[in-house]
């Protein structure tokens, strides 16, 4: 997986996707990252090679709001299956537009990320259900698929503060914001490190500027979303 993600451009590793998505037997494949950051509004993004009147439907119809596969994936991290779709669903609208537009049957894995970015791999087709039998035969490759898409697209699509990473903040600063996570002011935390309050300060205030946040909570709660500290 390493060697496929390590020198491929976007464009190139998803296309590379969308072919073995074929080899399993599925037209189309679509790929869409939450990032972490900002909390409030985060940023999505998606990747796919759907048919162009299903993109603009999915668009102008507000879909991301309502779909039943967005929705399990921003609650579990199990597959969706789909053939179809249930007669007695409320959902019927949704999947009665996906069908017209080729999209009958598909699988889908969500993702997440130790670093705290949700993302989500989709292949579907325009005909043939999905048995059970094909499941546990292709589920070996699409799941090598979900996670060359998620740790090779993710890297491209998304970025983080200041491109900070692990690396970036020091031993000490880690530990320094892993104390203030379990609610320890500066002085305890001093006292636990037997360091100044004052160099708490200087670690404190250092990770702070490298996580962009205006203040130490903020600080906290951005290392935990972005998986620098757990």
């Amino acid at each position: 997986m390493q060697a496929l993600i390590g020198g491929s451009s976007q464009e190139d590793l998803f296309a590379q996707i969308i072919s073995f998505g074929r080899e399993a037997g599925f037209e189309h494949c679509a790929y869409g990252v939450r990032a972490p950051l900002p909390i409030s509004t985060p940023k999505i993004i998606m990747l796919n090679n759907y048919p162009q009147s299903w993109q603009q439907a999915y668009s102008e119809k507000g879909y991301l709001q309502v779909d039943p596969v967005v929705r399990h994936g921003m609650a579990s991290i199990s597959p969706y299956v789909w053939s179809g779709f249930d007669k007695n669903s409320d959902e019927i609208p949704f999947w009665e537009d996906a069908n017209s537009h080729g999209i009958v049957s598909g699988w889908a894995q969500p993702v997440l990320a130790p670093n705290g970015i949700r993302g989500m791999f989709t292949v579907t087709r325009s005909a043939d259900p999905i048995t059970p039998e094909e499941i546990r035969e292709q589920i070996p490759k699409l799941l090598w698929l979900s996670q060359i898409a998620h740790y090779g697209l993710s890297r491209h699509l998304i970025r983080r503060p200041n491109s900070v990473g692990l690396e970036d903040l020091t031993s000490r600063e880690l530990e320094v914001m892993r104390w203030i996570a379990e609610g320890k002011t500066s002085s305890e935390i001093a006292m636990i490190l037997s360091i100044s309050e004052r160099t708490v300060n200087f670690h404190t205030n250092c990770a702070m500027t490298k996580l962009e946040a205006p203040n130490r909570t903020a600080a906290v709660v951005r290392a935990v979303l972005l998986g620098l500290i757990t």
